[in-house]
């Protein structure tokens, strides 16, 4: 928690680097209609319209670059007229209830551990020093790992049109559920893979709708640039900054997520649904082409599924996640620790909860035959 707080004092001390003001700077931008929102011309001229923002002479002196689907920018519809600072201390307050109604989710998944260690697992999975980049940055996954996390949870309870209602929203970063919906098409849930491609439409609609569709273009253009993709934490982004090639990291990436695609294939049977939307949305954070250090927040669906059995493990995780943000390098480095862990994490944990399916479904096998054979026997 105290690492938390000392990210959120960053973002408060220093509200005009945040990703935040990008957000503001690009609302105003919208609402004063002054042109594509995705030139940094524009997006300079609504930091102009944004309450207490400090304004650089050019456009090369912004330090942020709004580069998310337009229906985002209405993250800052609310706190409009209030000056910048305020407004990021506003929107900190409301991702640290994020945070609490995510712990809340994870918490009904305890499975009977005692209150101090899953107390010390959610803070693992949600508070480690990575993931606080999301408070140093006042970003928004927090809000999305919500939706996520109530989608599983819907998911569960076979409530397939509101949890692909749900996932669609999820996409707004499409990085990082692309091989989730993957994952639902192998496991044949197809009611959630049609409302979560109507939800996608929809919101695809309406952002044409709101930028025009040359602007909605000029985003794809540069959500795909190569600085994009060399400040991820995916495989890609090691590719990206070795090769310093945009072609390279998208071939890199391609290879990758055919490689996770037989993988999820493989273990399709050994997992439920839910475990194995985990698996796939962890997945995607590790080779994704522009998944970057705060998304490691997605990794905790799969982090509760191994915290079931192995609570320590998860904890241990968690503080290795910290240790790797603490000592990540400031240069341009080919490796970066902050890629590292969390491939190393994911991996290990994916190995853990497939082998233990594999092993609960060997053990209720003898099981279900033996209660077979007791009713053959007294039916006879």
């Amino acid at each position: 928690m105290a690492i938390a707080v000392a990210a959120v004092r960053s973002a408060v001390m220093f509200p005009q680097v945040t990703d935040y003001a990008g957000v503001a700077a690009t609302h105003q931008a919208q609402a004063a209609g002054l042109g594509c929102i995705y030139s940094k011309t524009v997006q300079l001229a609504g930091l102009h319209l944004v309450p207490g923002a400090v304004v650089p002479q050019t456009a090369a002196g912004i330090v942020w670059h709004f580069n998310e689907p337009p229906v985002l920018t209405l993250l800052a519809a609310p706190f409009s007229a209030l000056r910048l600072p305020i407004a990021v201390d506003v929107w900190e307050v409301v991702l640290f209830a994020a945070i609490a109604v995510c712990a809340s989710l994870l918490w009904r998944r305890r499975a009977g551990l005692p209150v101090w260690l899953m107390a010390a697992v959610v803070g693992a999975l949600l508070l480690n020093e990575i993931a606080n980049t999301d408070f140093s940055l006042a970003q928004n996954d927090p809000l999305l790992l919500v939706i996520a996390l109530l989608a599983i949870e819907l998911m569960r309870r076979h409530l397939d049109v509101a949890a692909g209602v749900l996932i669609g929203v999820v996409a707004l970063k499409p990085q990082l559920v692309f091989l989730a919906v993957i994952a639902l098409v192998i496991h044949q849930r197809w009611r959630i893979v049609a409302a979560c491609a109507a939800t996608v439409a929809g919101i695809a609609a309406f952002c044409v709708l709101m930028v025009g569709p040359s602007c909605s273009l000029q985003w794809l253009g540069s959500a795909t640039q190569l600085g994009e993709f060399q400040i991820g934490i995916g495989l890609p982004g090691t590719i990206a900054r070795w090769t310093m090639s945009t072609t390279a990291a998208e071939l890199a990436f391609v290879a990758l997520a055919i490689v996770a695609v037989v993988l999820l294939v493989r273990i399709r049977s050994r997992v439920d649904t839910g475990v194995f939307f985990a698996i796939a949305l962890a997945l995607a954070v590790v080779i994704g082409l522009h998944t970057v250090a705060y998304e490691v927040l997605f990794l905790a669906p799969l982090g509760m599924a191994v915290a079931v059995s192995k609570p320590w493990m998860v904890v241990a995780t968690g503080w290795a996640f910290t240790v790797a943000q603490v000592i990540y390098p400031r240069g341009a480095g080919p490796f970066l620790t902050t890629e590292v862990v969390p491939l190393v994490a994911v991996t290990v944990a994916v190995i853990f909860v497939v082998r233990r399916g594999a092993n609960r479904g060997l053990d209720q096998e003898p099981a279900a035959t033996t209660r077979k054979t007791h009713d053959l026997a007294a039916a006879m």
